[in-house]
C-alpha cells in the first residue's frame, strides 16, 4: 500500500472532521426508525433459507466500500430480516425495548473504546464500574456504608465482577465455589485436589427449571454436566424441597460432595422464584455455597413491593444479576455479586505487564480478560431513570402481567399453565371439547387415550406457535413444561410481558390471532 492509498484510507474512515453529514443522518434515521415501535412487523416473515443469497460471499470484499453503500446494505439485507424487540406486540423473550438514550450510550461506550481488564486502559471507567457494583449489591445484601465506601478504595478486593450476562456470571460464582470447596484446585486440577480430599465425586445442585448455563460452567470446569443434580419442581415450578433432602442424603451416602446448592430467582421458562431462604437455611447446614441466578427476576429488588418475593436472597453467597434484561440496557450486561469481598480473592491472578499485585486492576478477579466498559449503560440508566423510574417500569410489567393472567382466565378455549410474580406466563390454545375429552379419559384411569389426545393437543400448540411467528403480526415463544402423568409433557406457549409499549388491547389482539389459527389448525381430533 502506498502513503496515498493510506492518507485516502485514514481520510475516508478515520478522520472525523471528513464525515459527510449526510451519512451521519441516515444512520441516525435508520437508529430512530428503529427504536419507532408501531407500523412494523414485529417478526422477520422471510424464511431464513430464503435469506441465504443475501449472504452468498465467501471471501470478504476486496476493495472497501463507502459508508452510504454499507449504509444500504445494511438497510438492504439486514433490517427488513431482523426481529424489532420493541414493537408492543413482541413479548415472547426477555430481551428489551430500550430507552434511546441508552442506544447512544452504547456509541459512546464503543467510541471510547476502554479495556476494563486494568487501569491503565480504564481510568475513570474502572471507578464507574465499581460504583455500579457497589450500587447493585447495596440493592441485594444492603450492607452498611462503610463496605461500600471500602470498595471504592480498594485495590485488591471486588464486590463482584460485570460480566456480558448470566451464563458468565454462573461459571465466575461456580469457579469461587469450587476453590472453596477444593482449596488448590485452579493450581493443581480436579483430579489431584480430588485424590487428597476423600470425596468420591463432586456434585452442584439446582431444579429441573435451573438454566442451561449451569451444565456449560460444570463443563467447563471439569466436574462434568453429570455433576448436575436437578431436583423435580412443585405444582409451582419451585424446587421441590423433600426431593432436594432426598438428593442430599443420597450424595451424603456415596460420598459425593455437594460444591453449591442453586437456587433461581426467576426462572427462564416460567418465571418461578425457589424457596430462597429455605435454600439457604439447607446450604449452610451442608456447609455448602449458596448461589442464586437472578439474571431474570434480580432487578425487581429496586423496587420495595417486589422484595418479599426475594427473601433470602440476602444469604446468598453469589448472585447473578442480568442488566440488560429488567434493567433495559443494551445487551450484553451482567454481574455477579458476592456477599463477602473476600470471595474473589479466590481467583485473583496477576502479571507482570497488568493487573500487578494491588494495582486496583478489575482484571485481577475476572475470568475474562479484554472486556468492554459496559457499565456504563447500567450506569447511565440509573442515572436517567433513578429507583422511582424502575420501579415505575417493573409497575407496569406487573399490570401487563396481571392484565394477561386476567385474560386468559377469561377464555374457555385457552388453559394458563403457569403462573409468576415476574412476568413470565405460560398458557395453552385447548379448545373445550379436547380440554373435557382429556378429564374424561384421566378420571377414568385410561392414561394411554389422555396421552394420545395430550399429543395431539402439543402439536397444536406447537404449529399455532410457529404459524403464528411466519405470519409476522405478533410474537410469543414456546417450551415444554413437566405434566403427570404425560411423559411427553405438555408443549406451552411462552409470554415475556416487560414490553414498555405494550398494552392490554394488544394482548387482547395476540389472543384474538390464536384462537383464529387454533380453530384453523384444528382440522382433526385423535
Amino acid at each position: 500500500m502506498s502513503d496515498s492509498d493510506l492518507r485516502e484510507l485514514l481520510n475516508r474512515h478515520f478522520a472525523v472532521e471528513q464525515v459527510d453529514a449526510d451519512v451521519l443522518q441516515q444512520m441516525a434515521g435508520m437508529v430512530r426508525d428503529w427504536l419507532t415501535p408501531e407500523g412494523k412487523s414485529p417478526y422477520p416473515v422471510t424464511p431464513i433459507d430464503q435469506l441465504l443469497p443475501l449472504f452468498a460471499e465467501l471471501a470478504p470484499p476486496p476493495d472497501g466500500m463507502a459508508p452510504a453503500r454499507v449504509l444500504e446494505e445494511l438497510q438492504r439485507k439486514l433490517l427488513p430480516h431482523t426481529a424489532r424487540l420493541n414493537h408492543p406486540k413482541f413479548i415472547g423473550h426477555m430481551t428489551q425495548a430500550l430507552p434511546w438514550m441508552t442506544v447512544l450510550v452504547e456509541a459512546l461506550t464503543a467510541a471510547l473504546n476502554q479495556n476494563q481488564v486494568k487501569i491503565e486502559t480504564a481510568y475513570a471507567s474502572t471507578l464507574v464500574e465499581k460504583q455500579v457494583l457497589g450500587w447493585m449489591h447495596r440493592m441485594v445484601y444492603r450492607a452498611p456504608d462503610a463496605l461500600y465506601a471500602d470498595a471504592m478504595r480498594a485495590k485488591n478486593h471486588a464486590l463482584g465482577n460485570v460480566v456480558n450476562g448470566g451464563t458468565m456470571g454462573n461459571l465466575t460464582a461456580l469457579a469461587v465455589a469450587l476453590e472453596r470447596t477444593l482449596p488448590g484446585v485452579r493450581k493443581h486440577g480436579i483430579y489431584a485436589a480430588m485424590q487428597q480430599s476423600g470425596h468420591r465425586g463432586l456434585a452442584v445442585i439446582a431444579s429441573a427449571r435451573a438454566h442451561y448455563s449451569l451444565k456449560k460452567a460444570l463443563g467447563t470446569l471439569g466436574l462434568g454436566e453429570d455433576a448436575l443434580h436437578r431436583i423435580p419442581v412443585d405444582a409451582d415450578n419451585r424446587i421441590d424441597l423433600a426431593a432436594l433432602e432426598d438428593t442430599i442424603a443420597a450424595l451424603k451416602r456415596d460420598r459425593i460432595r455437594i460444591v453449591a446448592i442453586v437456587g433461581i430467582a426467576g426462572t427462564t421458562e416460567t418465571g418461578a422464584i425457589d424457596p430462597l431462604a429455605q435454600l439457604a437455611a439447607i446450604a449452610q447446614r451442608e456447609q455448602a455455597w449458596f448461589h442464586v441466578d437472578a439474571a431474570w427476576g434480580g432487578a425487581l429488588l429496586m423496587a420495595e413491593r417486589f422484595r418479599p418475593l426475594y427473601a433470602g436472597i440476602e444469604a446468598a453467597d453469589s448472585v447473578v444479576i442480568d442488566g440488560h434484561k429488567l434493567f433495559w440496557v443494551p445487551m450484553a450486561q451482567g454481574m455477579v455479586l458476592f456477599r463477602d469481598p473476600a470471595s474473589l480473592d479466590l481467583l485473583k491472578h496477576n502479571a507482570n505487564y497488568i493487573i500487578r499485585s494491588n494495582s486496583g486492576d478489575l482484571g485481577q478477579t475476572s475470568l475474562e480478560g479484554s472486556r468492554r466498559f459496559d457499565a456504563l449503560k447500567l450506569w447511565v440508566s440509573f442515572k436517567l431513570l433513578g429507583e422511582g423510574g424502575y420501579a415505575t417500569l417493573l409497575g407496569h410489567a406487573a399490570s401487563l402481567t396481571a392484565a394477561m393472567r386476567e385474560l386468559i382466565a377469561g377464555q374457555p378455549d385457552f388453559e394458563l399453565t403457569s403462573n409468576s410474580d415476574n412476568f413470565i406466563l405460560t398458557y395453552r390454545y385447548l379448545p373445550p371439547a379436547l380440554g373435557q375429552r382429556l378429564a374424561q379419559l384421566l378420571a377414568a384411569g385410561r392414561v394411554d387415550e389422555a396421552t394420545i389426545v395430550n399429543r395431539h393437543v402439543n402439536e397444536l400448540n406447537a404449529r399455532l406457535q410457529e404459524r403464528q411467528k411466519a405470519n409476522g403480526h405478533s410474537f410469543v415463544s414456546r417450551t415444554v413444561l413437566e405434566r403427570a402423568p404425560f411423559a411427553d409433557g405438555i408443549t406451552v406457549l411462552r409470554v415475556v410481558l416487560s414490553n414498555v409499549h405494550t398494552t392490554p388491547a394488544h394482548l387482547r389482539e395476540i389472543i384474538a390471532e390464536q384462537r383464529q389459527l387454533g380453530v384453523s389448525l384444528d382440522q382433526s381430533q385423535p
